[in-house]
């Protein structure tokens, strides 16, 4: 079966891997160095968080996924905007391709 890779610098560290049957949404992690044990290198992996059946569901996954990647946020009206600012974002994607 092949598949293609959907990379682009406005989704990071995020991409999207496409088959026939469905869109996978996957997350590349690099872990922290305070998380490794003492002389131990830390090497990226690829953790898969979804698969969907259009690119806008994939998309939209990616939007929200972005928001858990900042670990605070000072005040309910700063989280909404930053999401708001990543659904933009996506949106602007499908536009440009005509979804």
């Amino acid at each position: 079966m092949s598949y293609t890779i959907i990379k682009d610098p406005a989704i990071e560290p995020f991409h999207i891997s496409k088959d026939q049957y469905c869109y996978t949404v996957v997350e590349t992690i690099i872990p922290d160095i305070k998380n490794l044990e003492k002389g131990v290198k830390g090497k990226e992996y690829e953790k898969p968080l979804g698969h969907y059946g259009n690119l806008s569901a994939a998309l939209k996954k990616i939007a929200k996924a972005k928001l858990d990647l900042k670990s605070e946020y000072s005040s309910v009206m700063e989280y909404i905007k930053e999401f708001e600012k990543q659904n933009q974002a996506m949106n602007e994607l499908l536009n440009k391709i005509g979804i």
